[in-house]
């Protein structure tokens, strides 16, 4: 979704070709799933790992998140230096450092487009360095109180920091206090799962029908209603809405596997888009929005740089975590290595 939202919808001329406005406010639904996913998945682990050993290892959790995030990240970010040094791309240095300390989604003023997608990873490190600590610390219970209460508050947050910081108008939709209720969906989902209330709740709600409807609005009516009344509707109400129904649509390929959604997102080369996921969205940025030239084939660059930093960078870096992890006189299996990366 936020390929073909900046590698179309941000060309001029090009929006008259799909049947709703605006093709690139697509990319905001795509970010947004990718938020419940992420927050969904990160706290499933981190309850699984309570469960079933009686504490959380944060030394063990963020150990597996530097190897899983950075390298990959950081071999992004190298090449940018390196093409601003050779004078190929126009870089501020104070969004490099923004970029570098996962920072950008509190950088005003920060319009560089190679750096722009940024934020959302920048959300993402910060979400990584409170949740799980929290989880820890309050327990499952009332920790699923907070998730609810950031749901809760965050447009309001977002008001507040419309009306008493007016310098930051404009980026209520890239901070952590903004945003990070569309995480807490996925969150709240994850500390849900178990309970029996919910479960008989979720079998009444998760019907073909529903979910049919969460995608249609998710992918078409979100970014027409985005596009046309930007933060009037994304603030007080955009966002929630999205988050609730993401997390219908999630609730329902996960709890029915062999739905025809569900065997759509577990055949094979939809699995492998989704474990190269993550160097896709961070190499599509080159390519797209003013860098965009002759779609489709862009986007078949952007497969195939994603491609070689997973061969190149991220396997490398998971096989090094492997050998720190189990010690230098084991060395890891194929399907031990293959297994990590579906997991992680």
């Amino acid at each position: 979704m936020v390929i073909l939202a900046h590698a179309v919808g941000l060309q001029s001329g090009r929006g008259a070709l799909f049947p709703f406005p605006q093709l690139s406010w697509l990319g905001q639904s795509g970010v947004d799933v990718f938020f419940v996913i992420s927050g969904f998945l990160i706290t499933y682990l981190l309850v699984k790992e309570n469960d079933a050993k009686g504490t959380i290892h944060l030394k063990d959790f963020y150990f597996r998140r530097f190897f899983r995030i950075f390298p990959p990240f950081y071999v992004y970010l190298a090449l940018i230096i390196v093409l601003w040094t050779m004078g190929r791309v126009t870089q501020n240095p104070r969004d490099l450092i923004s970029a570098a300390t996962y920072t950008w989604d509190y950088r005003r003023n920060g319009q560089d487009w190679l750096l722009g997608h940024i934020w959302s990873l920048s959300v993402e490190e910060q979400f990584y360095l409170l949740w799980p600590p929290c989880l820890l610390l309050l327990g499952k219970k009332r920790s699923t109180y907070v998730s609810l209460a950031v749901i809760l508050l965050s447009p309001v947050s977002r008001f507040l920091t419309y009306v008493f910081a007016p310098t930051w108008r404009g980026a209520e939709g890239i901070m952590l206090h903004t945003r990070l209720d569309t995480i807490m969906f996925g969150c709240a989902l994850a500390l849900l799962w178990s309970e029996e209330r919910f479960n008989r709740w979720a079998d009444k709600l998760l019907k073909p029908f529903l979910f049919a409807l969460s995608v249609v609005y998710i992918v078409i009516l979100a970014p027409c209603l985005s596009a046309l009344f930007e933060g009037r509707y994304d603030w007080p109400i955009g966002y929630t809405l999205r988050g609730i129904l993401i997390s219908i649509v999630l609730l329902y390929v996960v709890r029915k596997p062999t739905s025809l959604p569900g065997r759509i997102l577990n055949l094979g080369f939809i699995r492998h888009i989704g474990i190269i996921s993550y160097s896709l969205y961070l190499w599509q940025q080159m390519f797209t929005g003013p860098y965009s030239f002759l779609f489709p084939l862009n986007v078949a660059v952007i497969f195939a740089c994603a491609e070689l930093s997973y061969v190149l960078v991220e396997q490398p870096a998971f096989r090094l975590r492997s050998l720190i992890e189990q010690g230098p006189m084991k060395v890891p299996t194929t399907s031990d290595r293959n297994r990590e990366a579906d997991i992680t």
